[in-house]
């Protein structure tokens, strides 16, 4: 396996690059429409240089649409190469649904210059398609997923932010608990089973660290407020405003892989899986019984070869189907 191939391994930190299986676009209905032609806040890096941010976005082949479909990427990986890596923008194009992928793959948690961003994404889309009506679903994957949650919870908790209304949310084998986030960073640290873990460690720790200005122990209210979760919380801290919305978490805890290519000592609290337990099982405390974890086997996949964190695990037919009586119109 390739060095490339290995700085893919971060175990949902957010920080898979996604190098491997990225190829020009192949579906000719995707548009790339510019938005800023300046990107000052830096929410966009790919190898190549970008300073611009646009979106990527696949029509409904409904000539009326019946929502929106926002996806997000990886940290790092290139917004065009959503529509390679999973079929539910296709899927969810022949279900009516207008798809579209933000040039955002540089957070880890929702700044304000994310959100912002995300909000003139979904305005520049409603003045295109004003038949799409309230109907937004989100999904995201890796720290993708994180933000999905997030803004979800963000856009729930204020209703005059969009005319959008946020209908199911779901990510796919997300880092959900920055605090935890953190600690896994240490562990990577301390379990020293190659110098590409321990840089990655070090990285997720001094990330979050030089963002809220300490440790979860030093300064746990900044973690608690950018967290999708927060798993110390009896509520789940931000994750309560999703209690009647319809939430999915995606994930293939293969710990024999990880062990097998990259640590032999690793642990199941070294993947997302206990986290994203935690939330949904927190969720249906607090009575949500439409949230959902669902945990996959030999799916996961990027290009040919096996890699358990990556869209592949999610089954688009299915999750398009899922969403669908949500978005009823």
């Amino acid at each position: 396996m390739s060095f490339a191939q290995r700085l893919c391994l971060l175990l949902g930190s957010g920080i898979c690059l996604l190098l491997l299986g990225v190829h020009p676009l192949t579906a000719q209905s995707v548009q790339k429409q510019h938005l800023l032609s300046s990107d000052p806040t830096h929410l966009y890096r790919t190898r190549k240089v970008s300073h611009e941010l646009a979106l990527y976005l696949l029509p409904a082949q409904s000539p009326t649409p019946r929502g929106v479909l926002l996806l997000l990427p990886g940290f790092g990986g290139p917004a065009e190469s959503v529509f390679q890596e999973t079929a539910l923008g296709q899927e969810a194009s022949q279900a009516g649904f207008v798809t579209v992928v933000p040039t955002l793959n540089n957070r880890l948690y929702l700044d304000s210059s994310s959100m912002y961003f995300l909000d003139d994404v979904l305005r520049h889309l409603l003045r295109q398609y004003p038949s799409v009506g309230p109907n937004l679903v989100i999904g995201g994957f890796s720290a993708g997923g994180h933000l999905a949650l997030t803004y979800a919870e963000t856009l729930v908790g204020d209703t005059t932010r969009l005319p959008l209304r946020v209908k199911a949310v779901f990510g796919v084998d997300p880092p959900v608990d920055l605090a935890n986030f953190w600690q896994t960073g240490q562990r990577r640290i301390a379990q020293a089973c190659s110098p590409l873990l321990v840089r990655e460690g070090r990285s997720m720790a001094a990330t979050l660290t030089q963002a809220f200005g300490g440790s979860p122990e030093q300064v746990p209210g900044a973690y608690r407020q950018y967290s999708a979760f927060s798993s110390s919380d009896s509520t789940g801290g931000n994750l309560a405003l999703l209690r009647t919305i319809p939430v999915r978490v995606y994930c293939e805890p293969d710990l024999s892989f990880w062990r097998e290519h990259y640590c032999p000592t690793m642990q199941l609290e070294d993947l997302n899986t206990p986290m994203l337990q935690q939330l949904i099982h927190c969720l249906q405390r607090q009575g949500n019984r439409q949230a959902e974890y669902l945990e996959t086997r030999g799916k996961g996949r990027v290009g040919k070869r096996p890699f358990p964190h990556s869209w592949s695990i999610v089954d688009a037919p299915e999750c398009i189907r899922w969403l669908q009586p949500y978005t009823e119109q």
